[in-house]
């Protein structure tokens, strides 16, 4: 592991931790964690397992179009494999435990080495090149901001007519901004989809003239063709707009996740918080920031969203923090343990996976 990586991770963690713990009462935040409803916590946290089930329905829309290779399969031991090339079809639950053992190690390594090792395993059963599985992984990276930024524009959309206060910038400000970039983000979904394999010659010629390291260049190309190359799988838009419409479907059931790990707590929260606009906005952000790769677990940069978020309701800083922390190691603790039993579950070895891991972090696609 690159040790200028380990520390630049940890400076990231201890100044968000700084900013966010600084003059903090603990005996206020260890009273609001000690009155918390652990049953109902236990239900966010599973309504966090139903949200990775509906991201692996998706996952399989985006997957299904795919074709392997014949001579893949038959060397995985498939009989009577055709010639050509053929269409899979891969169990849901298989395909839960795949997703579920790569939230495992992105919870434990940097430079989403989870999504390499799902790619890897999928690959692996269904003769699938990994740099393809993984451009599926990459456009669903790119739902979920879709997603999200239509969640935080509807949210700012609706904040003015309930009359609430907020904090720092004014709602219509950041909904220009939420707007620009959905447009921004939909186009550009649309114009890859159309000229996927053209825009990635483009941004090679791009980057090549720019004056950057050539690690960056070469991992700003691979991306971009590992996008492109996902987008230009789809004859038919049917699996991306079904794939897009249960997007949303997650993201309503982590906003529920939300308003039920916030409802767990004995002193309320206010209204504006937990009514749709305000659970909306503290979704969206929170999980915006999140798309960002960040340290293994996101220490820190997740706790600076959560109270970040609700700073902009005013909501008491001890309270926020007590959120923050209680439902940080909850969904770290749930994901590590359902992660752990899905990996066993494949008869794997972390021998097998340490070069997988190591590849993710040396940004090799």
């Amino acid at each position: 592991m690159n040790i200028r990586r380990i520390g630049l991770g940890l400076l990231v963690s201890g100044v968000s931790l700084y900013f966010v713990l600084r003059g903090v009462e603990w005996r206020q935040v260890w009273r609001h964690l000690s009155e918390v409803d652990l049953p109902l916590f236990g239900l966010s946290m599973l309504l966090m397992l139903a949200a990775y089930f509906l991201m692996t329905w998706r996952w399989r829309f985006l997957l299904d179009p795919l074709e392997a290779p014949a001579t893949a399969l038959s060397m995985r031991g498939a009989p009577h494999a055709p010639a050509g090339k053929v269409r899979h079809k891969v169990n849901l639950l298989s395909l839960y435990g795949k997703v579920m053992t790569g939230y495992f190690f992105n919870a434990l390594f940097p430079a989403r080495a989870g999504d390499i090792v799902r790619a890897y395993l999928l690959g692996r059963k269904t003769g699938l090149t990994k740099t393809t599985v993984l451009a599926t992984i990459v456009i669903e990276k790119a739902f979920d901001g879709v997603a999200l930024l239509l969640m935080l524009l509807l949210s700012l959309a609706l904040l003015p007519s309930t009359g609430v206060q907020t904090a720092g910038p004014g709602a219509g400000t950041l909904a220009w901004v939420a707007g620009v970039g959905l447009a921004l983000a939909i186009g550009g979904l649309a114009l890859f989809y159309i000229f996927s394999r053209q825009i990635a010659l483009l941004t090679e010629r791009l980057v090549s003239r720019l004056p950057l390291p050539s690690k960056v260049k070469g991992l700003a190309v691979r991306l971009v063709e590992t996008f492109a190359g996902g987008m230009h799988v789809f004859k038919s838009p049917a699996p991306l707009i079904s794939a897009a419409a249960v997007s949303l479907g997650v993201w309503l059931v982590v906003a529920l996740m939300f308003l039920t790990a916030l409802l767990s707590f004995r002193e309320p929260f206010p209204a504006a918080v937990t009514a749709l606009p305000g659970l909306f906005f503290v979704t969206a952000l929170v999980n915006l920031g999140l798309l960002v790769p960040a340290l293994p677990g996101n220490v820190g940069t997740y706790e600076a969203l959560c109270v970040a978020a609700m700073a902009f309701f005013q909501v008491d800083k001890e309270l926020a923090v007590a959120f923050a922390l209680i439902f940080h190691v909850g969904q770290l603790v749930t994901t590590l343990v359902v992660g752990l039993l899905a990996f066993w579950s494949q008869h794997l070895s972390l021998s097998e996976m340490r070069p997988i891991v190591a590849a993710a972090e040396r940004n090799l696609l």
